[in-house]
């Protein structure tokens, strides 16, 4: 990855940069499958890159335990 523009281009933040390195391998890595296959295949590897920089669990969410309607009791 270059990070040091050319003389005859326009600085652009590495950021930038790495962002359109990776929705380039993303389109690469997924431009064989239709569509709804390849946004399952992005929504995994968000995923897993969330849950190895501890953003997210790996166990999906718990919903809470819904209460009894008003006057009754709690089994």
């Amino acid at each position: 990855m270059k990070t040091k523009p050319e003389p005859n281009e326009e600085f652009v933040p590495t950021a930038l940069r790495q962002v359109w390195e990776w929705k380039d391998a993303i389109y690469q890595e997924t431009k064989h499958l239709p569509t709804r296959e390849a946004l399952r295949e992005i929504l995994r590897q968000a995923h897993e890159a969330a849950v190895a920089h501890g953003f997210v669990t790996a166990e999906p969410a718990k919903l809470a335990e819904t209460p009894p309607p008003y006057g009754a009791k709690k089994p």
